[in-house]
């Protein structure tokens, strides 16, 4: 099964570390949705992927001008959207990321921006701790124009087989009761 298909059953920790890997090559060979709803309560694939766009979507050059980080607690929904809509400078795409979006007040009000996202934007919301109500107009949207991760936190018995395919995956090694 390809892990970026919408999935109607209860997501698994091994879903989310599919996804996240999916995610991960696709961002790195070029092809990105103008939209990324990055949501749930473990926060290190969130993160993963967050930083993955922010360092890959835009040459160092043009993230100065063309990559706007906005918090969710010290911004408000009509200033991201009209973030969103501004053409970039000096090059051909900008990104928009908001951090701690769990903080944004009436977060749903994104959905004035996803039902007819910037061809030159890609919007990427960070939701650390809690996901969006799926019956939500942005949820819906996110998942019609864009891509949405949810990561789910795992049980006890899964975080160390996933650990130790993490470490060996960087060419190292650890003893299982480390």
């Amino acid at each position: 099964t390809n892990p970026l298909m919408a999935v109607a059953k209860k997501l698994k920790f091994k879903d989310s570390v599919a996804l996240h890997h999916a995610l991960q090559g696709d961002i790195l060979a070029g092809r990105v949705a103008p939209v990324y709803l990055l949501m749930g309560k473990e926060s290190y694939f969130i993160d993963s992927l967050t930083d993955l766009l922010a360092e890959n979507l835009l040459p160092e050059q043009e993230r100065a001008f063309n990559q706007i980080v906005v918090y969710g607690k010290d911004s408000n929904v009509g200033q991201i959207i009209n973030f969103a809509r501004q053409m970039p400078m000096m090059g051909g795409r900008q990104v928009v990321i908001i951090k701690d979006a769990a903080n944004l007040k009436n977060i749903d009000q994104l959905s004035l921006y996803t039902a007819n996202p910037s061809p030159s934007t890609v919007l990427v919301i960070s939701h650390k701790g809690a996901n969006i109500d799926k019956r939500t107009a942005l949820y819906k949207q996110c998942e019609k124009v864009g891509i949405v991760f949810e990561s789910i936190e795992p049980y006890d018995n899964e975080v160390g087989p996933w650990l130790e395919g993490y470490i060996r995956s960087k060419g190292l090694q650890i003893e299982p009761r480390a």
